[in-house]
């Protein structure tokens, strides 16, 4: 799993780590990377389907 989350895009793995890691909500995390609560919906959308094709095409 470290090694899929690592191979994510900055931006990408920046809003998943602030998610699951640190527990963080969309609006915190919005703030955080300075970015719209739709795009943090965006990009955790995105990440989560990158890391379910790397998991599972292993």
């Amino acid at each position: 799993m470290n090694q899929a989350l690592l191979s994510l895009p900055e931006n990408q793995r920046m809003a998943m780590v602030l998610l699951v890691y640190e527990d963080k909500s969309y609006k915190e995390i919005a703030q955080i990377l300075s970015v719209s609560v739709s795009s943090v919906e965006s990009l955790i959308f995105r990440a989560r389907e990158a890391l379910k094709n790397k998991l599972l095409n292993k």
